[in-house]
């Protein structure tokens, strides 16, 4: 017999989680931005200017800042937001 009981902790309140749900709010944004802001450059130049390198470098410094922008809100959530569970299994 395999019996799994999933306890949830206690609910993430105080200082940390306010101050985490305003960063990733922030980020969001910012992470939007960066988004429209890589959307606009290709969008908006010629094949002649989207083949030189230095083009080429700023939209992967933009896919860059976007990558840490994600992974900043997906540990601000894990670390901030989410609850802990705790599984508990018993044979």
């Amino acid at each position: 017999m395999h019996i799994e009981k999933i306890e949830y902790g206690p609910e993430k309140i105080g200082l940390w989680s306010q101050i985490s749900f305003a960063l990733i709010i922030l980020l969001t944004l910012a992470a939007a931005v960066i988004t429209g802001t890589i959307f606009w450059k290709i969008l908006s130049s010629d094949a002649s200017t989207a083949s030189t390198r230095t083009f080429i470098e700023d939209v992967g410094k933009l896919l860059a800042y976007l990558l840490f922008d994600m992974g900043a809100i997906i540990y601000l959530y894990v670390k901030g937001l989410l609850q802990d569970e705790y599984v508990t299994t018993l044979e």
